[in-house]
């Protein structure tokens, strides 16, 4: 089961756009979003990563990386100490901030003490932090 086009639609009924409203937001044509939506369309990544910004979401959680049924559940971390630490990298600190991402991803305390070991050349962003996360998964598989 394609989870693209399920997520698609809630994300945009979540923040509350029409299909014609999320496609003037992506410059995209209403009859696409709708066949997005049902699963008759592909979908460049130019154009998830416009609608992934419009609606305020990940293009991971979008395309259903952040699923781990097949690797089993993962314990969420209900509060986490580095969401008030300004001794975090920004990007991480949001992160840890946007709850519903956190609960979504299910992150475990050892994924948020690697996330937060790895020392990066510039400043990440939250999505950036995203990615590092499913990297991590995918490498310790």
């Amino acid at each position: 089961m394609d989870i693209f086009p399920e997520r698609l639609k809630k994300a945009r009924k979540a923040s509350q756009l029409t299909q014609r409203e999320l496609a003037s937001l992506t410059k995209m044509d209403q009859g696409h979003i709708s066949r997005l939506e049902s699963g008759g369309k592909g979908v460049s990544m130019e154009h998830l990563q416009e609608i992934a910004r419009a609606l305020g979401v990940t293009v991971s959680h979008l395309i259903g990386e952040d699923i781990q049924e097949e690797r089993g559940s993962y314990k969420t971390t209900r509060s986490t100490p580095l969401a008030n630490d300004n001794d975090m990298p920004m990007g991480l600190r949001e992160l840890a901030n946007d709850k519903q991402l956190v609960a979504a991803l299910n992150i475990t305390e050892a994924e948020w003490q690697a996330l937060n070991s790895i020392q990066l050349m510039s400043e990440v962003s939250k999505d950036g932090y995203v990615q590092l996360l499913i990297t991590i998964r995918a490498v310790s598989g």
